[in-house]
C-alpha cells in the first residue's frame, strides 16, 4: 500500500540582510541536523497559500503578509511506498519576533553561505531554483531511505 500526503515548505527571506530562515532538524535519523524550510500540512478544507502562512506563524511565531508559490515538487520513496508532493512557497513580507515552536533550532543564515550547510535532499536540490528568484519549478525527487537521491527530474515551468 501506498502513502500520500500534501505538505508545505516555506522558506522567508530578510532582503535587509541577504539571509534565509532555515530550520535545522532535531530527533529524525536521518535528516538529523540537516537544514530545510518550514514545513506545514494542508487541512482539507485549508486554503494552500493559507496553510503555508499559517505553518511559519505556528513554527516561528513569525507573521507572514505574502506567500508566493514558487514550485511543487513530489517526492518518492520506494521503502516504505510513500510520497509527499510539497508546495513551495517564500516570503520576504513577515513581521514579529522569530521564536521557535517547533523541535530543533531556527537561524538566518546568510545566502552566501547556504551551500556550505548541510541540507535535507529536497531542499539541496531546489535551491538553485529558489535563490534565483524568478523560476517556477517543478518535478519529482526520488530518495532512498537514508535521504540520499537516486533520480531527480526537476523542471523549470516559467519565470514569474
Amino acid at each position: 500500500m501506498s502513502n500520500l500526503s500534501i505538505q508545505t515548505l516555506t522558506f522567508i527571506f530578510d532582503n535587509k540582510t541577504d539571509h534565509i530562515l532555515l530550520h535545522q532538524i532535531a530527533g529524525e535519523v536521518p535528516l538529523k541536523r540537516k537544514h530545510s524550510g518550514i514545513k506545514g500540512s494542508i487541512g482539507t478544507l485549508e486554503d494552500m497559500n493559507e496553510a503555508a502562512i499559517h505553518s511559519v506563524k505556528e513554527s516561528t511565531g513569525l507573521e507572514v503578509s505574502n506567500a508566493v508559490l514558487r514550485g511543487v515538487v513530489k517526492i518518492i520513496q520506494t521503502e516504505p511506498q510513500e510520497s509527499t508532493i510539497y508546495f513551495i512557497y517564500e516570503s520576504s513580507k513577515f513581521s514579529g519576533e522569530l521564536d521557535s515552536k517547533i523541535p530543533g533550532r531556527l537561524k538566518w543564515v546568510d545566502i552566501l553561505n547556504i551551500f556550505n550547510l548541510e541540507m535535507e535532499s529536497l531542499v539541496q536540490e531546489i535551491m538553485p531554483n529558489l535563490l534565483d528568484g524568478e523560476s517556477f519549478f517543478e518535478g519529482s525527487i526520488h530518495l532512498n531511505l537514508a535521504d540520499e537521491v537516486l533520480s531527480s527530474n526537476l523542471r523549470i515551468c516559467n519565470t514569474i
